[in-house]
């Protein structure tokens, strides 16, 4: 697991700051000791970027830590949990349909369980035998029913709701143009975003102890 401690020896990086939760991981860096450069033409050990293109060692960004099963797994927790308190905020909502089984669909699933009817829709029947001992399923192919709210968590399909009824879409994973639809993005920097900081510092710094 990862920890939160100090680096050991005098460490420069950057950190290009594009929102709360980057503001916050340069904070973080300064309070343990690391010397942050002004500007990505600095001589640095790591640096940290929204999408510029860098050819240097340890250039870190939300796209590469997302391929750390850790840091994910941690992002997603937050997704999860930002994501149930917007819909818990809405007190018509009995059932809802979730688009997905991975990792943030699972999370998400287990959160809302207790209070809502859960129906996991997901590819070819995986986790089948583990998804009814705790939820109804549907396969992605059938998609349709009746349901208060659909929340999407599959990054790239092109999905027909066109037999679902429903009073609500939240799309975690994608931008679309449909009725009572909302795309929501990045959860993690919009609801939690000095959580969200420390687990890319932690990633970080894991990477960077190692080098």
């Amino acid at each position: 697991t990862l920890s939160y401690s100090i680096m050991r020896w005098h460490m420069k990086g950057y950190i290009y700051v594009y929102d709360q939760r980057s503001a916050y991981l340069k904070e973080l860096f300064l309070e343990n000791g690391v010397e942050i450069v002004d500007s990505i033409e600095d001589e640095a050990d790591f640096y940290f970027v929204k999408d510029q293109k860098l050819s240097r060692k340890n250039v870190f960004s939300l796209v590469s830590l997302n391929q750390n099963y850790h840091f994910r797994h941690l992002n997603n927790m937050l997704t999860a949990i930002g994501t149930y308190l917007l819909v818990s905020q809405k007190k018509d909502t009995h059932s809802i349909l979730i688009l997905g089984y991975g990792d943030l669909g699972k999370q998400l699933a287990n959160l809302l369980k207790k209070q809502y009817i859960v129906t996991i829709c997901n590819r070819n029947y995986k986790d089948y035998d583990q998804i009814i001992q705790n939820y109804k399923h549907i396969d992605f192919v059938n998609l349709k029913g009746t349901y208060d709210l659909i929340i999407n968590t599959i990054p790239c399909a092109v999905i027909n709701y066109q037999n679902v009824s429903y009073q609500k879409i939240i799309d975690l994973a994608q931008t679309l143009h449909l009725k009572n639809y909302q795309s929501i993005r990045n959860v993690p920097e919009r609801s939690f975003p000095y959580e969200a900081a420390l687990i890319m510092y932690f990633a970080i710094q894991e990477v960077m102890n190692h080098v």
